[in-house]
Parts: C-alpha cells; sequence; structure tokens
C-alpha cells in the first residue's frame, strides 16, 4: 500500500443507497461496497481488504446516524482537507495484523480516535479511518512492532490532480 493516487468518491451516495434500501452494515456488505467504491474510484488491487474494512466502518457509522435521526452523512461536510471533503481524502492507516500485539501505545497516543481493540482483544483495528489526521503518521513511528502501515505522502501531493 502507499504506491499509489487513489480518491474515494461517491461514498455517501453509496451509503444513502444502501440505507435506502433498508440494508442493514454486515460484513457481507464488504465486497458490494468495494465494488460500488470501485465504479468510480481507483483501489489498488493489494489493499483491498482494508478499504473494504474502512468502508463498512463508515457505513455503520452512517447507518447509526440515520438510525438516530441525525443529518450527517459519514464525515461531516465541514470536515476538509485544504478544501476536499476528507472522505475523499485516501490517508488513514492500516493495521498489520500479523506484526500487532495488541500493546495498545497506539490507542493511548492518536487523540483522534482512530484506533480501537479488535473483537478478538488481541490486535488493535483501525475504527474511524477519516478521523486520522491528514498527513500525520506519528502513531507509526510509535508501534514497537511496526504494525501501523500509511499510504505514501506522494498521495497528498496528488490529490489536487485527480
Amino acid at each position: 500500500m502507499g504506491r499509489f493516487v487513489s480518491g474515494i468518491r461517491g461514498l455517501d451516495e453509496i451509503f444513502a443507497d444502501l440505507y435506502g434500501e433498508g440494508r442493514a452494515p454486515d460484513p457481507s456488505l464488504k465486497e458490494e461496497l468495494l465494488q460500488s467504491v470501485r465504479a468510480h474510484n481507483y483501489v489498488p488491487a493489494s489493499s483491498e481488504g482494508e478499504y473494504a474494512a474502512a468502508f463498512l466502518k463508515e457505513y455503520e457509522r452512517f447507518y447509526r446516524q440515520q438510525q438516530a435521526g441525525e443529518r450527517e452523512a459519514s464525515v461531516p461536510s465541514q470536515a476538509t482537507w485544504q478544501g476536499i471533503p476528507r472522505h475523499q481524502v485516501p490517508w488513514f492507516p492500516t493495521i498489520a495484523e500479523d506484526l500487532c500485539d495488541g500493546c495498545g501505545r497506539c490507542l493511548e497516543f492518536c487523540s483522534s480516535g482512530v484506533f480501537g481493540p479488535a473483537d478478538s482483544g488481541e490486535v488493535v483495528e483501525v475504527v474511524e479511518p477519516f478521523n486520522c489526521l491528514v498527513g500525520c503518521d506519528a502513531c507509526a513511528r510509535i508501534c514497537p512492532r511496526r504494525a501501523i502501515i500509511f499510504p505514501s505522502r506522494a498521495i497528498l501531493r496528488g490529490i489536487g490532480r485527480m
């Protein structure tokens, strides 16, 4: 991951369509979300699993907000980076589960709530990917096992040219 420029366009519309069809978030939606996003976006084959997991997490949040009657979609409309809606900026960490030992340093370190314990409790997972501050990768530097991976900064340089 990290060698390709990618963007996430149309995510809110995909979520609204799923919600309109009465579809609750479910792990079985990962592939469908991935295919829907792929219709208008590039998703590196080597990162499909991470992207699908992030899309499902965001749909879960969107679904909860809709159920609660909140007006905001998956990412508040005022959340932008250099004028670009945050959900269109593919800057968030992924966890190499084979390296993560669940030490929790990232949980303690990140004040943006990006990380959370996995259901298994043995590793940490990215639970709020778009809460990650664009360009910040400090958590990767404090991880003793180097289990936190970020895309290349070249993605950020290329965003304006998409």
